[in-house]
């Protein structure tokens, strides 16, 4: 017979399977066996088992693996296991004459599909040619009460994957192999770093003025200074500190924080790597930019070339540089050089958008872009020259001081990967530019800057000619896992409170 496994029903409500395997829980305890051990004896990993089979096969050495019971077929005096762990799965025999009458009794009465077990044993090759091990002595190292799903039929909420993640690594290996790639991206990021001479730092989270980036911050309370604090949305301001005070280059895989709206590109905890490089400006940004991104996917993916939302994108270098300016001037036929705030809003509400009042121009003049001009850009596509309003940190061109040196990549029509651009280096303008955002916020923008005054004392010491980089690890995981939601890559993203 084969002991069949479905998921529990009911939702608190002890389901018939919970309660027996409550019941034997009882009866392994009854009997004088510890279910829950605190260690476990092995000697292979079950990947090192099965590539190397033959030759420990042949040495005929004891084997001693631990694991996971993904699936139990019993058949009489004999029963046909598949245990897994981290490194892979293999298949485990158990014959009533091998491990003795007493004992296969106890598996067959108290084991189920999910419980961890340590077995003892030597390697054959099954009549069908599959790798087992003929288990000589086992353990119960951790007893499951509830019964795994082995597939993903009775979950008909896609959420349910997100809350109870643990379940859905379980029950998709794709899932399993997103993760290990998002940590192989994370990897070759810093390493990427490291060997190019950058500092890796770190910087505060909780912050006295949410700055260093245009976004609604999460506030709290520490007590003990009887202050109110932000999350960090970006660890910018602190990452030029390092540079004024002498590292020419710095960078950080950081934790940020945005009390924003959720959606398929948007998670409020999200995970960014973001650089500084003295002696350097956007267009030197560009070229290593492109360099570091063909490298990493090349490495990652074994091509430049990625499917992603029903596309292909290839980031060989160069990448094609579009003028913020020009582009609306294509596609909206909008020259910003020829209106104001005003009678911009005019010009939006014709095109079909609905302008809050708090907006001004550079934000009117943003969602025209996101609206018109990104859906085309698929292949990689650096947007440059924004308009000042956009970008309260960066340095303006000498020759068009309504614009500013900064990019953005777009990938898949829909995706801005990354923000950089050359640092406004000028405490003094950088002072008018925080009381610009302070106008806006008593306006009503929730996502004005803060006026940050430590930063622009910091200033009038001296910043060199710097540029800088922030990079939204999770979105770069969507484009190189073909994944359409930001939820789909983080292992734990916010989720609304179950009722």
């Amino acid at each position: 017979m084969t002991k069949e496994i479905t998921l529990p029903k009911g939702g608190a409500n002890p389901s018939d399977e919970y309660k027996i395997r409550l019941q034997r829980l009882a009866e392994i305890k009854k009997a004088g066996f510890n279910p829950y051990p605190g260690k476990a004896r092995r000697s292979f990993l079950i990947g090192d088992v099965l590539s190397d089979f033959k030759n420990k096969e042949k040495s005929k050495i004891k084997i001693s693996i631990a694991g996971r019971i993904r699936s139990l077929r019993l058949h009489g005096g004999s029963c046909f296991i598949h245990l897994e762990d981290g490194a892979g799965k293999i298949q485990a025999y158990f014959k009533k004459d091998e491990v003795g009458n007493k004992q296969y009794r106890f598996f067959t009465d108290s084991f189920d599909v999910g419980d961890f077990i340590e077995i003892q044993g030597a390697l054959f090759v099954t009549k069908r040619g599959e790798q087992t091990i003929l288990a000589k002595k086992f353990k119960l190292l951790s007893k499951a009460l509830l019964p795994l799903p082995e597939k993903w039929h009775g979950l008909a909420d896609v959420e349910t994957r997100f809350r109870k993640r643990y379940l859905d690594l379980l029950s998709n290996p794709e899932v399993k192999k997103i993760f290990i790639k998002r940590s192989k991206i994370i990897q070759y990021l810093r390493d990427y770093f490291l060997k190019n001479d950058f500092l890796e730092v770190d910087t505060p989270i909780l912050q006295q003025v949410a700055s260093g980036a245009i976004a609604k911050p999460f506030k709290t309370r520490h007590q003990a200074l009887n202050t109110d604090l932000f999350l960090r949305i970006a660890p910018e301001l602190y990452l030029k500190e390092l540079v004024i005070g002498g590292f020419d280059k710095v960078f950080e895989l950081a934790r940020c924080f945005r009390n924003e709206g959720i959606d398929y590109a948007h998670n409020p905890e999200f995970t960014q790597i973001e650089f500084y490089w003295a002696y350097k400006d956007y267009n030197d940004l560009m070229a290593f930019t492109e360099k570091m991104l063909s490298d990493l996917v090349k490495d990652i993916n074994g091509s430049t070339v990625v499917d992603y939302d029903n596309q292909k994108i290839d980031f060989k270098p160069p990448y094609p540089r579009i003028d913020f300016r020009e582009a609306l001037i294509k596609e909206c036929k909008i020259d910003l050089d020829k209106h104001d705030a005003k009678s911009l809003i005019k010009e939006a509400v014709k095109k079909g958008l609905k302008p809050e009042k708090h907006w001004g121009k550079g934000k009117i003049a943003d969602e025209l872009f996101k609206e018109y001009v990104r859906p085309k850009m698929i292949n990689p596509t650096f947007l440059i020259n924004h308009p000042v309003e956009l970008s309260p940190l960066s340095k303006k061109i000498e020759q068009r001081p309504n614009y500013v040196e900064r990019f953005q990549l777009i990938v898949g029509g829909k995706i801005e990967l990354l923000n950089a651009f050359t640092e406004l280096n000028d405490p003094l303008e950088q002072e008018e530019r925080f009381k610009l955002q302070q106008g806006l916020s008593k306006k009503g923008d929730e996502e004005a800057m803060g006026k940050d005054d430590e930063f622009v004392e910091a200033l009038k010491y001296g910043l060199p000619p710097t540029a800088g980089f922030g990079m939204g690890i999770d979105r770069l995981v969507n484009v190189l896992t073909n994944t359409h939601s930001i939820k789909e890559v983080i292992l734990f993203p916010t989720l609304k409170p179950e009722k």
